[in-house]
């Protein structure tokens, strides 16, 4: 028997003995028999027993209830944990064959940068004959280069060369010219007086005869002042004039040559004023100076009217002395000043006093202060004069 029933049993012969004790006020006569006593216990034990039977069927009820509620929560997990491991096993599955996957691509992997080593090798196998074939042809380009270079400068020099052809046969145009023209007539002039003074001198007075005389000197002069501007030019040509630079002093050199010139100078009173300082010096070979100042200051006098005036002028400009020949004569058309120093232009003009020349001294002029590291140009104006310009270097250039 359990705890329990014997609890219920106790409590059972606890009310007996209160109901014994209330109706004991008539001791004797309520007095049962011994088998009345027993049986009342049997029944208060089995109404005990039934009692007890019926809480612990309410127990068990209650414990049926809690175990079949428990049971649904177990069924419940039981289901979320099969639920569970299907999708562990689901995904133990594409685990598997994620891990099977990610093996063939390993696999493939592999295979493929076996393959890319292979490329690789292969690239840069091609890309050292790349670069020995770039670096060849680099080589090429830059010989082609220099190849071109050459050629054009081969070109710019056969280029220059035929200037110089077209130059020098322009030239010897010129020369020719001017032997066929220039030359034959003052010699022809100079001859025919001659004749005439030869054939008819007994006839002559004294008078006329000095002026035959006269004529074939200034004849004679013209003659020798070409034929030294030829000799001159002949030499440039060739590169026989020999190039002596030093320093010089303009002043005694442009007063040495009014000297030489004085008496064309004194024929038209022609005023000279020198402004030069007595000091200002160059560097330059005088013997080419010296044939530009005569030269422009003998085509200065030819365009000078009478009583006319001649400037030389030495200007400081930079590095260079600007030597300056001024005449107020009568100038030139600007058609004309394009021609000058063109020795495949000729161009030549009668003076005031019908003077002759060939052109050829300002064509010295300008290869003689080119030589010497000048320029020379012209500024003229028609009836108005002309001034012939060129500069030289201060001191010695490098």
């Amino acid at each position: 028997m359990t705890s329990e029933s014997q609890n219920n049993r106790n409590k059972a012969n606890t009310k007996k003995e209160d109901s014994t004790d209330i109706d004991k006020p008539n001791e004797k006569s309520d007095i049962t028999s011994f088998e009345d006593l027993s049986l009342l216990e049997r029944v208060e034990d089995l109404k005990s027993v039934q009692f007890t039977l019926s809480r612990q069927y309410t127990d068990l009820e209650t414990k049926r209830k809690e175990l079949e509620l428990q049971q649904k929560k177990l069924e419940e997990s039981s289901e979320k944990f099969r639920g569970r491991t299907i999708e562990l096993f689901g995904k133990m599955v594409d685990l598997k064959r994620a891990k099977k996957i990610i093996s063939q691509q390993n696999e493939q992997l592999e295979k493929q940068q076996y393959e890319i080593a292979i490329q690789q090798a292969q690239l840069e196998s091609t890309n050292q004959k790349f670069r020995e074939r770039t670096i060849e042809l680099f080589g090429k380009m830059v010989d082609l280069k220099k190849a071109k270079k050459t050629i054009s400068l081969q070109n710019d020099e056969l280029e220059q060369q035929r200037k110089k052809l077209h130059e020098l046969n322009a030239s010897k145009d010129k020369f020719f010219s001017i032997i066929a023209h220039d030359l034959r007539n003052p010699i022809a002039g100079f001859l025919n007086l001659t004749e005439i003074l030869s054939e008819n001198f007994s006839s002559f007075s004294e008078k006329e005869s000095k002026e035959f005389i006269d004529l074939m000197n200034h004849a004679s002069k013209q003659l020798y002042n070409l034929l030294e501007n030829l000799l001159q030019w002949s030499r440039s040509q060739t590169g026989s004039i020999p190039y002596e630079p030093k320093q010089i002093t303009l002043k005694t050199i442009a007063e040495n040559t009014i000297d030489l010139l004085m008496m064309n100078i004194e024929n038209k009173k022609i005023k000279i004023h020198i402004k030069i300082d007595d000091h200002c010096r160059v560097y330059a070979d005088e013997n080419m100076i010296t044939t530009v100042i005569r030269n422009l200051i003998t085509n200065a006098i030819k365009f000078s009217n009478l009583n006319g005036l001649i400037t030389l002028r030495a200007d400081c400009v930079d590095d260079n002395v600007e030597i300056s020949i001024i005449d107020n004569g009568v100038g030139m058309k600007k058609e004309d000043q394009d021609k000058l120093f063109q020795i495949d232009k000729h161009h030549t003009t009668q003076g005031t006093s019908n003077e002759t020349g060939s052109g050829l001294g300002l064509i010295l002029c300008k290869e003689f202060v080119e030589r010497n590291g000048g320029k020379i140009w012209v500024e003229s104006d028609l009836n108005k004069g002309s001034t012939f310009k060129f500069t030289l270097p201060f001191s010695k250039t490098n």
